[in-house]
């Protein structure tokens, strides 16, 4: 897997977190919130670093390099 499928997973895997997020009306709190109705349930940096993390997991799973799973 490349790291724009990569991404595109992490994109499925994060809209799938926000409905859920959205129907408990949970907003992860985050300092670059601008105080917006609309704002994602996962927001700014956050939402970057989770999307990083999936990636960094997805890409290594699929490399083979299983590490602590």
């Amino acid at each position: 897997m490349d790291e724009e499928q990569a991404r595109d997973w992490a994109f499925a895997v994060i809209g799938e977190f926000e409905e859920l997020l959205d129907r408990h009306h949970i907003r992860i709190p985050s300092r670059d919130r601008e105080g917006w109705e609309e704002e994602a349930c996962i927001y700014g940096s956050e939402y970057y670093e989770l999307e990083d993390a999936i990636v960094d997991l997805l890409m290594h799973r699929d490399a083979g390099d299983k590490g602590d799973w």
